[in-house]
């Protein structure tokens, strides 16, 4: 078994940006939803590409 299979995520990845289509498959929201339920916690990457950092996805999941 890999240790870092089972380890909490680090600050550094907690503060990592994901982009839209992991924030989705990670909380099972669509696109549409987080940008209207959750607009702060969306990051704007370019003009174009937005994401999420881990540690907001992570609130999201636990209902925060």
């Amino acid at each position: 078994m890999n240790d870092q299979t089972n380890r909490p995520p680090t600050w550094i990845e907690l503060e990592s940006v994901k982009p839209m289509k992991t924030a989705e498959e990670m909380t099972s929201l669509d696109r549409d939803t987080l940008r209207r339920e959750y607009p702060e916690r969306i990051v704007e990457l370019s003009r174009k590409r937005r994401g999420m950092k881990l540690k907001h996805i992570l609130a999201i999941t636990r209902g925060e």
